[in-house]
């Protein structure tokens, strides 16, 4: 991967490498995770020294030109869009001893805190859970069986990354909490490289840095002109000081305990709310739910927080142990159902590694039940699914934590608890000069927590060289923002296009049907030249390189399991009740030996 960031751009071009060593014909596939709000706009087939664009087209449209073109014995590349952060890549006709390669390339946005940001590469995957009540995804199964067991490095490779840091101002901090890092400054450029060179892909990949704090809010704004039309990008982080609310707040935590929790996520998760706990202050008010395959409430209803509640919490945290299913709908309803307290600040905060695969029940769920509360997202583990993450914390009105190592849980939790401790910052709007009008996303601007950045992404109807940016914290705050029109910033547009599919996706989420809103989303990406679930890349090699008496032998190329995580036993799977079913089988195996002991020592002729 080479990643050039700019500000809080990054743009990626991934490479992904096909080897054939074995005496036949091959068709590679290849199930990756990319971020969860990366607009893939590029697809490049390389075989030798012979390079081949590939084009959007409908997904359909897509998939038949890939079988037509294996089928007649061309070599052909396929990328598509399984869930928002999951995607293929299929090469068809790879002959024996031929490596080919497929470049991909995407925009992604950082996760921005106040002067803080963070790169996220994901380099593996965890698999997802559906409950029996949903239909399943037909990506889950293959998901499952492409993750190699714990441990294992020889089948699923390493990853070479190389990253361009433009930060835009001098650093204070630069590091990484996955891996071992070698940077080089150049004026205010840095290049970053793991020290261990190419890496185990078994955990996402972590740059963090900050930014020299010079007092003022930090505002940067990017341009780009796409055939006439006008794109830009708005990030505003107001001043992290400010008075700490006094409302008395109430937590609900949701602690996922299911069975792809097992060893490090767990104990990570169990720390980050042991710490939780120790932030809430004597007079709020608190509950805990605990879930796998069934769930439970520490308390009947909120509590309120003295050394009796807090030392009851603690011990059962202590008690909780990984297994079983992710049935985390339930959870989720009985937690948001509880009797509301009035006069107090309703915060939810959830851990868990979001390996689900009902997104859209959890989110309509969130939907239709959240009230006025806020929901916070903390992602426990080497390889957690931001997508669910991410969405789920934008439904809920609050924002996403990752978490990856037992060292971070300190910093991640007092992360979380300096936004809830801190005023809200109300009323964001976003005002342009007279006559001009822009289609933005979010559409409604969210209320912010202290440090937080405002990002959006705009289509202007003209150009403009000014942004003014208001909204009311303890006082109304205000700030004019420059865009430098005569620069152009490539993906910008791209990104615009990313979040309009990504708010498209959520209408269906509601309720509003998919036929009235799959082909805006078609539009959308065909225009942008963006994979979508309805669009994908094909690249096609005019020659033949298969011959028809030759056989095509599939091969899927398997991920390497997250780093820490358990036996793939312990896995999310089917929603049946496993543990209850091993358990049976072994006192049926017990009772069969035992009986045919006892037949054993029996006479001979004994009835």
């Amino acid at each position: 991967a080479h990643i050039t960031v700019s500000g809080p751009l990054a743009r990626v071009t991934l490479t992904q490498r096909f080897h054939n060593p074995s005496q036949q014909f091959r068709e590679g596939r290849y199930l990756f995770p990319l971020p969860e709000n990366a607009a893939v706009d590029g697809m490049v087939l390389t075989i030798g020294d012979r390079r081949i664009v590939g084009r959007i087209d409908r997904k359909a449209a897509a998939e038949q030109t890939y079988r037509e073109a294996r089928a007649s014995g061309k070599k052909a590349s396929l990328v598509s869009q399984q869930r928002p952060n999951l995607f293929t890549t299929a090469v068809a006709n790879i002959a024996p001893g031929e490596t080919v390669q497929v470049e991909l390339h995407f925009q992604q946005t950082l996760n921005v805190d106040g002067h803080r940001f963070q790169l996220r590469l994901p380099l593996t995957l965890t698999p997802r859970f559906t409950p029996a009540t949903e239909t399943p995804h037909p990506l889950d199964s293959l998901l499952r069986n492409t993750v190699a067991n714990p441990g294992g490095t020889a089948e699923a490779g390493t990853a070479s990354v190389h990253i361009d840091l433009d930060a835009g101002s001098r650093l204070a901090t630069l590091g990484s909490p996955s891996h071992a890092i070698h940077s080089q400054r150049h004026g205010r450029r840095y290049t970053i490289t793991p020290k261990a060179g190419p890496v185990p892909m078994d955990r996402d990949l972590l740059l963090n840095w900050e930014l020299e704090d010079t007092g003022e809010p930090l505002a940067t704004s990017f341009y780009e002109q796409i055939d006439g039309e006008h794109y830009a990008l708005l990030m505003v982080a107001p001043p992290e000081t400010g008075q700490a609310t006094t409302l008395p707040r109430e937590t609900l935590f949701i602690i996922d305990s299911s069975g792809s929790m097992g060893g490090a996520p767990m104990r990570q998760a169990k720390a980050s709310l042991q710490l939780a706990l120790q932030r809430l202050k004597p007079g709020d008010r608190f509950n805990i739910t605990d879930f796998d395959s069934q769930h439970t409430l520490l308390f009947e209803q909120p509590a309120t927080v003295n050394d009796a509640s807090r030392q009851q919490a603690q011990d059962f945290v202590d008690s909780l142990q990984a297994s079983g299913g992710t049935h985390m709908l339930p959870a989720l309803s009985a937690t948001l159902g509880q009797p509301i307290s009035d006069g107090y600040l309703r915060q939810v905060i959830f851990i868990t590694d979001g390996a689900v695969g009902n997104e859209h029940g959890i989110f309509r769920a969130l939907h239709q039940q959240l009230g006025e509360a806020r929901l916070f997202t903390v992602g426990i583990g080497s390889a957690p699914n931001s997508h669910f993450m991410t969405r789920a914390a934008q439904f809920g009105r609050g924002s996403f934590t990752y978490i990856n190592d037992q060292n971070q849980v300190q910093q991640g939790m007092d992360t979380l608890f300096r936004r809830l401790e801190s005023p809200l910052m109300r009323n964001l709007q976003v005002a342009l000069p007279d006559g001009i009008v822009a289609e933005h996303w979010p559409q409604k601007l969210p209320d912010l927590y202290a440090g937080e950045p405002l990002l959006v992404a705009m289509k202007l109807s003209a150009p403009t060289d000014q942004i003014t940016v208001s909204g009311y914290r303890d006082r109304h705050w205000q700030q004019q923002v420059a865009l430098p029109a005569n620069d152009n910033h490539p993906g910008t547009g791209s990104l615009w296009a990313r979040r309009k599919i990504a708010d498209l996706m959520d209408r269906i989420t509601l309720g509003t049907p998919e036929a009235d809103i799959a082909p805006q989303i078609t539009d959308v990406a065909l225009r942008h030249q963006l994979v979508s679930r309805y669009t994908g890349f094909i690249a096609v090699e005019d020659t033949v390189s298969r011959p028809a008496h030759e056989p095509l032998l599939p091969d899927t190329v398997r991920s390497q399991a997250p780093h820490g995580t358990q036996h793939p036993a312990a896995w999310p799977g089917t929603a049946t009740p496993a543990p209850l079913l091993w358990r049976l089988a072994g006192l049926m195996l017990i009772a069969s030996l035992l009986l045919w002991l006892r037949q054993g020592r029996q006479p001979h002729g004994t009835a």
